[in-house]
This record gives C-alpha cells, sequence and structure tokens, in this order.
C-alpha cells in the first residue's frame, strides 16, 4: 500500500473568532492519520476570552496560527499555501463546518488518480438541504463552470451526483494538489470576489492530456450564512456587491481575454444587474426582512447604475495603474 499524502488545512480567518474556534475543535478531531492545520488570523476584533480558547487550542501541535494584519481573501489564501507543508492543500471558510470525522479523508481518496489535480465538495446551507430536480439538472452542465460566452462562473455544488471534468475548483470545501498550484500559480489578488476564476483561466492552457478537476459530492461542508465578519458579502449594499462583480470583470476577465470584455462589455452589465436584483431578493441580508424591503433595494439600485458604472470603471483604471506602477518599482532589473 502506497503512504497516504500529508494535508494542509488552510483557513482563513477574519473576525469570526467564535465560528473560528468551532471549526479548529471539529478539525482537530478528524481521523486523518497525517494533516495540519494552517490558520491565517487577521482579526482586529479579538476579545481575551476568545484569545484564551485559541491559544488553548493551539497547543495541538498540528495546528499553527499565523497572525497577520488584514490582507484580503485572495492574498491570504496565497499566504497560507507559501505557509504549508501539505502535498495536497484543502480550503475551508472559517464560517463553515466539515460533517462528519472523515472530512480530509474523503478529499484525499479521489488523489489515488493522479491525473486528479483538483476536488470540489458538496455544500449544503442547512442540515435538510434538498437542492430542487431543476437545480440538479443545471448541475450536471454548470457545476463548478464558466459561462461558454462570458466566462463568468457558475458554482452549483448543493447537488450529489459526481461531475468530471470541471473547470474550477472552489475556495471552500476545494482541495488542489500542491504541483497543480506550483505549475499554475496562486490566486490574483486584486479582487475581492471570484478570485477562484483566475487559477481557472490560468489552469486551463496548462493541462496536460486527461488531467482534471472534479466535483465529488463526498466531502460535505455546512455553510455558515448568516455569521458576522470575512468578506461580509451577504451584508453589503446592492451597489457595493455590483461594483465588486464588475471590478472583477475589469480586473480578472480584462486581464486574460481583454478583447472578449471590450467587445461583449453590455451583455456582461446586463447579467450582473440580472445577478445583483436576483442576490437581493435571495441572500442579501439587509434586504431578507419584507418584500417592500427588497423591492426599495431593487429600485435603488437600479437608479445608481448610471454612476456606478463609470465610478467602478475609473477605479479599476486606476488600481491597475497602482499595480503597474507598484511592479515597476520592484522590477529587479532596475535594482
Amino acid at each position: 500500500m502506497q503512504p497516504q499524502p500529508s494535508v494542509s488545512v488552510v483557513i482563513r480567518s477574519f473576525n469570526r473568532l467564535p465560528s473560528l474556534c468551532r471549526l479548529l475543535e471539529v478539525l482537530l478531531d478528524q481521523r486523518y492519520p497525517d494533516f495540519e492545520l494552517v490558520v491565517i488570523e487577521q482579526s482586529t476584533w479579538t476579545p481575551p476570552e476568545l484569545v484564551d480558547r485559541l491559544a488553548e487550542l493551539a497547543r495541538d501541535p498540528r495546528l499553527r496560527m499565523l497572525h497577520h494584519p488584514p490582507l484580503g481573501g485572495a492574498r491570504a489564501r496565497n499566504f497560507g499555501v507559501r505557509a504549508a507543508r501539505g502535498e495536497i492543500l484543502l480550503f475551508i471558510d472559517d464560517d463553515d463546518l466539515p460533517v462528519g470525522r472523515d472530512w480530509i479523508t474523503a478529499h484525499v481518496a479521489h488523489y489515488a488518480d493522479p491525473l486528479c489535480l483538483g476536488v470540489t465538495g458538496r455544500q449544503m446551507n442547512h442540515a435538510q438541504d434538498n437542492p430542487s430536480p431543476r437545480y440538479a439538472r443545471r448541475a450536471l452542465t454548470r457545476c463548478m463552470g464558466l459561462m461558454p460566452l462570458l466566462k463568468l462562473p457558475t458554482t452549483y455544488v448543493r447537488h450529489e451526483r459526481r461531475v468530471a471534468p470541471v473547470e474550477a475548483v472552489h475556495g471552500t470545501n476545494g482541495s488542489l494538489r500542491r504541483c497543480a498550484v506550483e505549475r499554475f500559480g496562486g490566486w490574483d489578488e486584486d479582487v475581492t470576489v471570484e478570485d477562484e476564476t483566475s487559477f481557472a483561466l490560468r489552469a486551463a492552457p496548462l493541462l496536460r492530456p486527461a488531467e482534471y478537476f472534479a466535483f465529488e459530492p463526498g466531502p460535505v461542508v455546512l455553510r455558515g450564512l448568516d455569521v458576522p465578519g470575512g468578506l461580509a458579502k451577504r451584508y453589503v449594499t446592492a451597489s457595493r456587491f455590483f461594483s465588486r462583480l464588475l471590478d472583477f470583470v475589469h480586473t480578472v476577465l480584462g486581464r486574460y481575454m481583454p478583447w472578449r470584455v471590450a467587445l461583449l462589455y453590455p451583455a456582461y452589465l446586463v447579467v450582473l444587474y440580472g445577478w445583483t436584483v436576483g442576490w437581493v431578493w435571495t441572500e442579501a441580508r439587509r434586504h431578507r426582512g419584507s418584500t417592500l424591503s427588497r423591492l426599495a433595494g431593487s429600485l435603488w439600485f437600479t437608479l445608481q447604475l448610471p454612476w456606478l458604472v463609470p465610478v467602478t470603471i475609473i477605479t479599476s483604471l486606476r488600481k491597475r495603474q497602482d499595480a503597474m506602477t507598484a511592479a515597476r518599482l520592484f522590477d529587479p532589473a532596475r535594482a
């Protein structure tokens, strides 16, 4: 029998210490024989009793706490990967919980196939999460994919059927071989949402014949959708939600496929508008109280669009210029 690969579970955490403590307790109870937990702890809210609890958990030699000022989502993930030692890199958000004591084992089992480079597991929004038949049918073609024309991400990870190959690996309940991360590079750090897409776009042309990413329903996590802190994706305003998505289009898609973004820009605006209104009605915690609140949120967002789009374009251009300037300042050839 071949020895089982070592695993590093990488956890980004920001202002969610109660949830982080609970997650670490569950992870330290996993039955897999060779794993470490690498926590990138960036919290600015640190109650003494929770700090003491983390210190107590950190006595376990499998747990490494790396304290750092706030890095942002993608930078924190890259930071954790550089610090990790395992052959398999397994990612989970600090507001999620693995289901069962064999969650790590369920991920590692799929790496018995040397052609499998990455795995995304199933997500559940609550303990009895049964998606509709329509959702399950769509998942067969949209699970962890990219839209054929616009290359916007589609997720569909709340179902129970294996899908392989898929185009991307999710940022929570997702795992990758270390060699794949080293070959394809890490995650673009200049966006606040959908950073998994940059890894997928970079990996696509570099995959060797028969290599693949897969969705496997065996490893399951229970999402903590109402936990504050983190990137606060469900607590922002609709205009902020839309701006983050549009900045992702400008920054990531504009970097890898600039002509596609330029030629199809109106289509991106239409799709992102639909996504944002849909988010107001289904996920936004600001507007879940009543139908009137959702209507008001949708209307106010719509009225903001005429200035929101140009402001986001200007902000993205300035950010890109700043990044280019920083690259020139630190160019080794100029040293």
